[in-house]
């Protein structure tokens, strides 16, 4: 299977020590945070108005949501600042590209605690209930935002997110496919949105799963929920290197800036173009 060609692994930035990699890398762990943030905030607004007031059964309202935080995805991916982080906005990719030895470990444990920070921040704000409709109540915004805790459910968001993570990869290292893949996995965010919610919520997002049960007051945290995320992207990696007999990656980014720091391990083709063109600026003075 053809895909870009690499050069060799700019490791600088992933191999900074803990306070050179906050020093230097918190704009990415911000971005994580942020966008995270507004996505949980955006899915769990939208689904709870058009439920509440939004016209048509509630397959329409499913696939209206399903447009609405498929779109906002694909536009965090591809904008300025999802190319710089690399819009994992997910626990479970971080941890999958760590384990392919794109993500150093600090920025691997930053981009965690982002994560959480900024999914526990939207629910605490969805559940103040200044953005909602007056009739939701936290145990309606959990089904939103969380699964049950059904076997169905386990193994729905299992599937789920090996399938995701498998897309990811196995888009982002084609030569043909790598510029579509933050509309790949947007698609696929719609419809599970639109077709799949009732079975399992939207739960490939262990930090948003994390942060609905932390806060909710529908009991005890329920830890089997971070499961499938997490183990479904991990055997996404040994599926990906059983069908393609790759054991690297290009980079961790969905969608890879064209110029500017790259803070991975990263042998992307734009990685290495902007590097050449830097060096080249140097020696020529401009």
């Amino acid at each position: 299977m053809p895909r870009p060609e690499p050069g060799a692994a700019h490791s600088a930035e992933a191999d900074l020590a803990m306070g050179a990699a906050l020093r230097r890398h918190w704009p990415e762990y911000a971005i994580e945070g942020g966008f995270l943030f507004a996505f949980v905030l955006a899915a769990g607004v939208v689904s709870a108005w058009l439920q509440a007031t939004g016209p048509g059964a509630p397959v329409v309202h499913r696939l209206l949501s399903g447009l609405v935080i498929g779109g906002l995805l694909m536009a965090m991916i591809y904008s300025p600042w999802g190319r710089r982080s690399g819009a994992h906005m997910n626990p479970a990719i971080t941890l999958a590209y760590l384990r392919l030895g794109k993500v150093g470990r600090w920025d691997g444990l930053f981009y965690i605690l982002a994560q959480a920070v900024g999914g526990f921040a939207a629910v605490l704000l969805l559940q103040g209930g200044a953005l909602l409709p007056p009739a939701t109540s936290p145990a309606s915004l959990a089904a939103t935002l969380g699964p049950s805790n059904a076997w169905l459910a386990f193994a729905t968001q299992f599937v789920l997110s090996t399938v995701a993570m498998l897309l990811i990869l196995f888009t982002t290292n084609h030569a043909s496919f790598f510029r579509w893949t933050g509309v790949v996995v947007g698609l696929l965010v719609m419809l599970v949105v639109a077709c799949v919610s009732p079975l399992a919520g939207f739960g490939m997002n262990a930090a948003q799963l994390l942060a609905v049960d932390a806060s909710s007051e529908l009991g005890l945290l329920r830890w089997l929920n971070l499961l499938p995320p997490l183990l479904g992207m991990q055997v996404a990696i040994e599926v990906y290197r059983l069908f393609t007999g790759r054991s690297q990656v290009l980079c961790a980014k969905l969608a890879h800036n064209t110029r500017g720091r790259c803070i991975f391990r990263c042998m992307h083709p734009y990685q290495t173009r902007a590097l050449a063109i830097e060096a080249i600026q140097r020696r020529t003075g401009h």
